[in-house]
């Protein structure tokens, strides 16, 4: 098919969440591909962020009596600046990588190489609102110690993206604090950190899962090496999950002898029921997706 047959033909298909075809402009000007982007330097700089923000952490010593009692003003004000350095920025970065990906960034199936597509069209803001509402109804359980956010969390992350999560989520909260899910906030001034941190937990674990599992490498694998790259994935968002709530939000919003108290009752209560969420919200959300992505004649 000529270069003119295949650009009227993707615009008698248009949809609401694809642009069209790239134009290469005389003498350059066109948009640079993933490959040709510094990914790895911006990887390593969302390391060297989260580093920076240990780092900053570990200077102000909150296990200590220095920084006054827990979630004391300077508590919260060290919350804020960890999980900006340590989560949000590195956060960013991980949705512009994932913006360079159009096999990601398109709708599951609805892939055409060759074309752009919008990071947050129609289709991903849909998603956005649709995964906010039903995270916010879903905090009500929290009360009692049910972590059912988590699997939310989960298939959201694995199905939508990193970039779904952060408006999803963020905004969510607010709406799940005004009906009340988030009655175990100890002071208001600390929801919007909370907000940040539940969000870009998201974020940065959506986009290590995708990385892992949504790559020609993971397609070659099969049995064990798929299932370990699987594992990996699933894994390492937990661990960003633990490490955010655990750390960021309790060990520097507590002196060492409450973060201690809290970090038992949330390790017997609350944490045990989450992990088990977002294996499950893995597992359907990532299953559901690779159905829908699969081409037509691999699927069911």
């Amino acid at each position: 098919m000529s270069s003119w047959g295949n650009h009227k033909l993707l615009r008698n298909k248009r949809d609401s969440f694809i642009s069209r075809p790239n134009k290469l402009k005389k003498g350059g000007g066109n948009i640079p591909e993933a490959k040709k982007l510094p990914t790895r330097t911006l990887q390593l700089a969302m390391v060297g962020l989260f580093i920076v923000a240990v780092l900053i952490m570990a200077a102000m010593a909150p296990w200590g009596e220095g920084l006054g009692p827990s979630y004391s003003p300077g508590r919260i004000g060290l919350t804020y600046v960890v999980v900006i350095v340590g989560y949000l920025l590195p956060g960013l970065i991980a949705i512009y990588l994932f913006s360079k990906k159009p096999e990601w960034v398109a709708p599951p199936g609805r892939y055409v190489a060759g074309t752009t597509y919008k990071l947050y069209s129609t289709y991903a803001l849909t998603g956005a609102a649709i995964l906010g509402a039903v995270y916010a109804v879903s905090g009500l359980p929290t009360g009692v110690n049910i972590d059912l956010p988590a699997l939310i969390a989960g298939f959201g992350a694995t199905y939508f993206g990193p970039h779904v999560m952060l408006p999803a989520f963020f905004l969510g909260f607010f709406v799940r604090w005004a009906i009340g899910g988030a009655a175990w906030l100890p002071v208001p001034l600390l929801g919007p950190a909370v907000a940040l941190l539940d969000s870009t937990i998201w974020v940065i674990g959506a986009y290590i899962f995708w990385s892992l599992t949504r790559t020609p490498r993971y397609e070659k694998a099969t049995g064990g090496t798929r299932a370990a790259y699987f594992l990996l994935a699933l894994i390492s968002m937990i661990v960003v999950w633990n490490f955010g709530f655990i750390v960021w939000y309790a060990f520097v919003g507590n002196p060492l002898p409450a973060f201690i108290a809290y970090a038992t009752f949330a390790y017997s209560t609350w944490i045990p029921t989450g992990v088990v969420f977002i294996i499950l919200g893995t597992i359907i959300g990532h299953s559901t997706y690779t159905a829908r992505a699969a081409p037509p004649k691999k699927r069911a």
